[in-house]
C-alpha cells in the first residue's frame, strides 16, 4: 500500500471536485488510498508523488475519467427499491396519452437502472396490449460503466430476484463456460440511447424530460452543488413531470420547485 501524504490527498480531492464535484472529506482518504494503489500499480509507478505528477502532465484529460472510475461506487441491481417502478407503472404509464414519453436514467451505472425502466415498461405493454410511445436515455459521466452498460451483459446473481417469466421474456442465460452470466436481449439493448455527462456541466444538450431517474447520485455532493444541480434539472423536466431520488435522499432545504408526492418521488412545479 502507497502512502498518500497531505499535498497529495489535496491535490487529488481537489482535482475531483473540481472535475465531477464528488466531495472526497478526510473520511475517505483510506478510499482513495485503496483505490488508487491499484492504479498506481497498473501505471508501473512506486508513489503517490509520481502518480500527482502525471495528473498534472496529462492533457488528455483521460486519466481524470479514469480517476473518477476508481474513486466512484458503481452498485446498482435490476428492480432496485421496487416501488418508484410501480410508480412508473401506475403514475406515468397508464396515464400516457399518444406522444413520446421521455425518461432518463441520469446515473445510469452499469445499465440495471434502465433495463428496469424498459421491462417495466415492456410488462406493462404486453399485460395491457396498449404500445407506450418511449424514448428511453442513459447516461454517466463513466465510459467504462457505460460500455458494460451497453453491452448488457450481468452475473446470474444479478437478476436472482426477478421473477422467472420476467427473466424468460427478456434476459438470457448464458451456457457453458458463460453458465454464470446473463444477457438482456438486443432488441432491449437497442431501445436505449447510452451516452456520457457530467451532470455538473452547465448545459445539457438534451430534449424536456418526462421522468429523470437520479437515484444514489446527489449523496456525493456538497450542499451548494445539489442545489445548482436540482436547480439545472428543474430546467430539463417537463411541467408536471417527476425527478425520483434514492432511497437515502432528499430535496429537503435544497429547492421549493419539486414537491414530494410519494417516497423520494418529486413532481416538479411551475409552468415554463
Amino acid at each position: 500500500m502507497f502512502v498518500l501524504n497531505d499535498r497529495e490527498y489535496e491535490y487529488i480531492s481537489r482535482a475531483v471536485y473540481d472535475y465531477a464535484k464528488i466531495n472526497l472529506t478526510e473520511q475517505k482518504r483510506p478510499l482513495i488510498v485503496s483505490r488508487l494503489s491499484k492504479r498506481i500499480r497498473e501505471l508501473k509507478m512506486n508513489s503517490f508523488a509520481q502518480y500527482v505528477k502525471y495528473l498534472k502532465e496529462e492533457q488528455t484529460g483521460r486519466e481524470f475519467e479514469l480517476l473518477v472510475d476508481s474513486l466512484s461506487t458503481n452498485f446498482s441491481h435490476f428492480f432496485r427499491e421496487p416501488h418508484h417502478f410501480d410508480f412508473l407503472r401506475h403514475e406515468v404509464l397508464e396515464k400516457a396519452g399518444r406522444e413520446q414519453l421521455t425518461i432518463w436514467s441520469a446515473a445510469a451505472s452499469t445499465g440495471q437502472e434502465i433495463y428496469s425502466i424498459l421491462i417495466t415498461i415492456k410488462e406493462y405493454e404486453r399485460e395491457t396490449g396498449r404500445k407506450i410511445n418511449v424514448r428511453l436515455l442513459a447516461s454517466d459521466i463513466s465510459r467504462k460503466v457505460l460500455e458494460a452498460a451497453s453491452k448488457g451483459v450481468y452475473q446470474e446473481r444479478d437478476v436472482e430476484k426477478v421473477p422467472r417469466p420476467v427473466l424468460e421474456n427478456y434476459i438470457l442465460r448464458g451456457t457453458g463456460e458463460k453458465s454464470k452470466l446473463v444477457k438482456v436481449k438486443k432488441e432491449l439493448v437497442d431501445k436505449v440511447n447510452f451516452f456520457r455527462i457530467n451532470l455538473n456541466d452547465k448545459i445539457y444538450r438534451l430534449q424536456k424530460m418526462d421522468v429523470i431517474f437520479l437515484r444514489n447520485a446527489i449523496i456525493y455532493f456538497d450542499h451548494d452543488t445539489k442545489v445548482e444541480l436540482i436547480n439545472r434539472l428543474h430546467n430539463y423536466i417537463k411541467p408536471g413531470g417527476f425527478l425520483i431520488l434514492g432511497h437515502s435522499e432528499s430535496l429537503s432545504g435544497l429547492s421549493d420547485k419539486f414537491e414530494l408526492i410519494g417516497k423520494t418521488i418529486y413532481r416538479r412545479i411551475g409552468d415554463d
